[in-house]
């Protein structure tokens, strides 16, 4: 029985890494385009001259943007891991792997998530478990990686459209704080592309959770993938389900409780990033874009992706007239359409953003 299950585990790793780069990614509207940064024709900043550093779960990082979590669990995830750690090292970026309960129930396929240490031995590297894990189980994780942060993933709208999807647990809330009390590193909790609002951010933060990574709509569709491995057509109207990242990070940040915020989901550029950033997030994941380019266009095309994507950051923030990401908590932002009016429905003001800064 073990086994089987084992097998099954494999195979649908090896089925969503190959989904994830097949046919549209989303289906979503992502907002970003109803949020204008302010341009600073004055500006005395060159995009070389600014600073990039943030913090992740207090640990200092040379650039906002890591690559979020992928893949691991099949034989095919050992070679996109490898060259996904050296990527990382190359532009000093932590890096999340993806679930490693593969790993776990099955020794064999350690190495397919060890490689990330091996070709970044002094990286910031994330853990990655649901958030139903054992104690046993997140410490194994975390050894098994060296891992600097243990990244808990909430997964119910992917679970209910699996084929073989599990039952939600009803002591979630309770398993992640006993978590929390008991491993070693910060405890970073995710969703996987549907979002996650300020009142679950509160509830995390209460059981002990230092980051949220709101993951909301824009990038991957979990829901969209798995409903290709569904023979049925039942889950169609669910693949527009979820909330814009944009919309879960103002909403954390303005009615949340004070919790560090990551923002994935449809990041893809850097500019998308810098807009997020200035919402209230204090660090952008990457998964889908990189992936995408890095099975189509190998790793020269990811390479040039990433180093694309910080420039993009350092152009911005230079035609901003900020030198560093500390500067952006009291940017002014235009927000326009259908993210305005979104935003009042979550009680959040957009005179919040359009008034800082004077």
């Amino acid at each position: 029985m073990i086994k089987r299950m084992n097998k099954f585990r494999i195979n649908r790793k090896r089925e969503h890494l190959i989904l994830a780069c097949q046919g549209s990614r989303c289906s979503f509207t992502t907002l970003y385009d109803d949020i204008l940064l302010p341009h600073d024709s004055l500006t005395t900043i060159n995009p070389d001259e600014t600073d990039l550093s943030a913090a992740i779960c207090g640990i200092e990082v040379k650039s906002p943007l890591y690559i979020n979590a992928i893949t691991g669990g099949a034989l095919v995830s050992e070679s996109v891991n490898r060259q996904l750690a050296m990527l990382a090292k190359e532009f000093s970026l932590p890096m999340a792997v993806g679930s490693q309960f593969a790993g776990i129930s099955n020794p064999q396929l350690k190495f397919t998530y060890q490689v990330v240490r091996k070709y970044n031995p002094q990286g910031v590297i994330m853990a990655n478990l649901p958030a139903t894990a054992t104690l046993k189980q997140a410490r194994a994780a975390v050894e098994m990686v060296e891992a600097q942060i243990l990244q808990l993933y909430l997964n119910p709208a992917q679970e209910f459209i699996m084929p073989e999807g599990d039952r939600v647990a009803k002591r979630l809330l309770a398993n992640v704080a006993e978590i929390c009390r008991t491993v070693s590193v910060p405890v970073l909790v995710k969703e996987v592309g549907f979002g996650i609002g300020a009142s679950q951010a509160a509830s995390l933060a209460q059981a002990g959770v230092r980051a949220v990574d709101v993951s909301g709509t824009g990038g991957t569709n979990f829901a969209r993938i798995e409903g290709r491995r569904n023979s049925s057509r039942w889950w169609t109207p669910l693949a527009s389900w979820g909330l814009p990242t944009p919309l879960c990070v103002a909403d954390v940040a303005v009615n949340g409780p004070n919790i560090e915020i990551l923002a994935s989901g449809g990041v893809d550029d850097g500019i998308s990033a810098l807009k997020c950033l200035c919402l209230g997030a204090a660090a952008v994941g990457n998964a889908g874009g990189v992936l995408w380019r890095l099975r189509n266009q190998g790793l020269a095309g990811a390479r040039k992706y990433t180093a694309n994507y910080l420039r993009q950051m350092q152009v911005g923030l230079a035609l901003m007239g900020k030198r560093s990401l500390d500067d952006l908590g009291q940017v002014s932002l235009v927000i326009t359409g259908r993210f305005k009016e979104l935003l009042k429905q979550r009680a959040v003001n957009p005179k919040y953003y359009w008034r800082r800064g004077y």
